[in-house]
């Protein structure tokens, strides 16, 4: 019987970790090969993870809610299957920190001790490593985790004594023990005599550090949470960029009789999508990004269509859409937004891109400033798409097909007239309906 540890895998190419949304298993039941054991979610998606072998659970190593690094331990499977990884992580005499639970401490007694054969980590014991904490999270049981965080110990300055190099309840005690720490009192947080009083204005301000809420204190669901984290980790360097909006309203009149014919069922998105893809191609320099000496130029032209969904924004790339025939590209278009509606979207269209289009007119909007997400050097807004009255060359009122485009530019890649020429492109492709037909 050897123990398979079940790994977060990498399921895109820019992934990095996962967050644990959902145990389709629990300790004790029995799995076969390719059975689900898990639901994580990465790049805002929703993946489930298979077994890869056949045995019995014998230990969770992470809570719902929690994000684990690409190749960090999930769970321990005792298989009878081959293990592949043969003896790497046994003694000559195998495991001698196994017990009856697979190897793993997972007593819920606070005062449980280990088995007596345990064996001792590289100082002998499970005191905390010297040295200050960096690289990944080791995967840990959920009551060792509590613990550490109960008495503000990392886990990353713990030895391990378990199965596949995990922090077992024995380590955290024990490590408790080697450095006197003791649960945090609030008082103890309280300014010693002859401390300098804090800073006050705007220097206290900019040299506060940012609070974390505690995770009682956070709305929405594990997945709703790491959502909103992975938007505001992609945004975080948008308030650094130089950028500003240009805003054009569109004459669509023409487009809108070819959609009466050539491009009959073809969505307005679909045609958008496909007009600003053929901007950027034509266009190396807005297409490109900014390398700090200059603009790198970047040989493909990648679109992000942003898609609101029940669990939050997400952004699947379209690759080459100006290179598609226009009605592949609108079945393109319509499956990516059903898929993402449902949170099932395929991985491999997440990733880098050269520009962005956000389309809420859906939603009564007519007008927006969409934020640019670097590298990329602009994003397209588009508003509602309507009938609105126009004021025609000779004075007469007039109503035409019409919606606003915003388009945003990083200043350090082009220049406001830049912007301008770039949204009359638009226009003429509009104009052309055949030119974005085929």
């Amino acid at each position: 019987m050897a123990d398979i540890p079940l790994t977060m895998p990498k399921m895109s190419m820019t992934m990095e970790e996962g967050t644990l949304t959902e145990w389709h298993v629990a300790e004790g039941d029995v799995i076969a090969k390719g059975d689900v054991v898990a639901v994580v979610m990465t790049d805002k998606v929703d993946m489930e993870v298979e077994s890869p072998a056949a045995g019995t659970v014998t230990s969770l190593l992470c809570a719902e809610g929690d994000v684990v690094p690409v190749g960090g331990n999930i769970a321990i499977v005792a298989s009878e299957e081959d293990d592949l990884l043969g003896d790497l992580f046994s003694g000559d005499g195998g495991d001698a920190g196994a017990d009856a639970s697979g190897g793993i401490d997972t007593a819920a007694d606070p005062g449980a001790s280990a088995a007596p054969d345990s064996p001792p980590g590289p100082s002998g014991s499970g005191e905390v490593a010297g040295g200050a904490a960096d690289g990944p999270m080791p995967p840990s049981v959920p009551l060792a985790r509590k613990l550490a965080r109960d008495h503000g110990l990392d886990l990353r300055t713990i030895t391990p004594t378990g199965p596949h190099g995990t922090v077992r309840v024995k380590d955290v005690k024990e490590a408790i023990t080697a450095s006197g720490a003791q649960r945090q009192d609030p008082a103890a947080a309280a300014p010693a005599a002859g401390t300098p009083a804090p800073a006050s204005g705007a220097s206290a301000a900019a040299a506060a550090p940012v609070v974390e809420a505690a995770p009682e204190e956070l709305l929405g669901t594990a997945r709703e949470r790491r959502t909103r984290q992975l938007t505001a980790q992609a945004m975080a360097a948008t308030p650094l960029i130089p950028q500003f909006t240009a805003f054009r309203r569109m004459d669509l009149s023409v487009a809108a009789r070819a959609r009466t014919g050539v491009l009959k069922g073809v969505s307005w998105t679909t045609l958008l999508l496909r007009a600003y893809a053929m901007l950027l191609r034509g266009n190396e320099q807005l297409n490109g990004s900014w390398a700090g000496t200059g603009v790198r130029r970047n040989p493909t032209v990648d679109v992000v269509l942003a898609v609101d969904t029940p669990g939050g924004l997400l952004v699947p790339v379209l690759r080459e859409p100006d290179q598609l025939g226009v009605r592949e590209l609108d079945a393109q278009v319509r499956a990516i937004g059903a898929s993402a509606k449902e949170g099932k979207v395929d991985p491999s269209l997440f990733g880098p891109a050269t520009g962005t289009l956000s389309n809420l007119g859906g939603l009564g909007v007519d007008r927006f400033n969409a934020l640019i997400t670097p590298p990329q050097a602009t994003a397209l807004s588009v508003g509602t798409v309507g009938v609105a009255p126009v004021v025609e060359a000779d004075g007469t009122l007039g109503a035409r097909m019409t919606c606003e485009l915003g388009l945003s530019i990083d200043h350090r890649v082009a220049d406001g007239a830049d912007a301008a020429r770039a949204l009359q492109t638009i226009q003429d492709l509009l104009d052309d309906p055949l030119r974005l037909a085929l």
